[in-house]
């Protein structure tokens, strides 16, 4: 099948943020308020769906025009749902939310003391670390908000105001939805089975998934196909391996990945978690003296490029780094 632009842009989208809101902000781009006008006709809507459908085995919820898909890398962990769940009744019900006002700004730390009457069993700002997670970073439905002219709230630890994106409560509809009624998995092909770990994980290797190996190697053509459309992913197979490569790769990421390169040709042995960070440091230090590269996103480029895997309190090494070449350039190619 072949994919538009509009097309393309809304499921890469859904592919890195697993929202597509329906309502324009101030920093919205202009080529987004052109998808978000085109995605209104019904043509492209099928498209979108239908390419999913064949990908996956299933469509992103829609609520009003905007579309979730909850099921690529970021699985929440059950804290993390009752987190994010407590979080929608906190949000909802607050007296900020009445009449969807336009402009609709809400105090942070009553909503973290909301949550935290639910959620005894964790602690403030464990929770504010979850929701930043989730609600700003992840799905960009809180943008933090600051006093004018209270510069010293910005260096606090916690942001003192959340804008909420106007699209919150039917996109907070389909968040319940999705996680009130488990999909059925059981009549997935596969392709379909095999393109959910992917999508996941980026990697697959008969070690981890053994029953989906061979699936894998009897299908090898038909599943580097069905990413042809979206002209971004490249699948790669080796002996012991296969990874879904993203062409699109940021500059912005580039050092951290290179050092996630480093590291994990250097990991014989599984590592401790506990000790992943120290060692993230001492990489730096040695390509980028004199340089700061955030070990979170290190840590982050290690998982989604698959050059790690996790296994309980430790991180195991996967065939995958011996495939890249690291190097301090970051103007080089190092990701092919």
């Amino acid at each position: 099948m072949e994919l538009g632009n509009t097309e393309k842009m809304i499921i890469n989208r859904l592919l890195d943020q697993e929202l597509f809101t329906s309502t324009p902000e101030p920093t919205t781009t202009k080529v987004t308020i052109n998808a978000i006008r085109a995605f209104k006709q019904g043509y492209k809507q099928r498209r979108v769906y239908h390419f999913f459908d064949h990908l996956i085995g299933t469509q992103p919820l829609n609520y009003g025009n905007n579309l979730v898909l909850l099921i690529g890398p970021g699985e929440l962990s059950d804290a993390e749902k009752h987190v994010l769940l407590a979080t929608l009744k906190a949000v909802i019900s607050s007296p900020e939310m009445d009449g969807l006002a336009s402009d609709m700004v809400i105090d942070s730390q009553s909503i973290i003391q909301q949550v935290h009457s639910e959620v005894v069993e964790l602690d403030e700002p464990t929770i504010y670390g979850i929701i930043d997670d989730i609600f700003v970073k992840r799905f960009g439905l809180f943008t933090p908000d600051y006093p004018e002219g209270d510069e010293a709230s910005r260096s606090e630890i916690m942001d003192p105001f959340w804008d909420i994106n106007p699209d919150f409560i039917s996109i907070t509809h389909e968040m319940i939805e999705y996680m009130s009624h488990p999909q059925d998995t059981g009549n997935l092909t596969e392709r379909q089975r095999v393109n959910r770990v992917l999508l996941r994980f980026r990697y697959l290797s008969p070690h981890r998934f053994p029953e989906l190996w061979p699936q894998l190697v009897a299908n090898k053509e038909q599943l580097m196909a069905d990413w042809a459309p979206l002209e971004r992913f490249r699948l790669e197979c080796g002996e012991d391996y296969a990874i879904l490569l993203d062409n699109q790769q940021k500059k912005s990421e580039a050092k951290p990945l290179i050092v996630a390169i480093a590291l994990a040709n250097r990991l014989h042995d599984p590592i401790k978690k506990t000790k992943l960070t120290p060692k993230i440091r001492e990489v730096t230090k040695e390509l980028f003296p004199g340089r700061t590269v955030n070990p979170s996103d290190v840590k982050k480029g290690l998982l989604e490029n698959a050059l790690v895997s996790e296994n309980g309190n430790y991180y195991q090494p996967t065939p995958v780094a011996k495939r890249f070449n690291a190097t301090a350039d970051v103007e080089q190619e190092v990701f092919e």
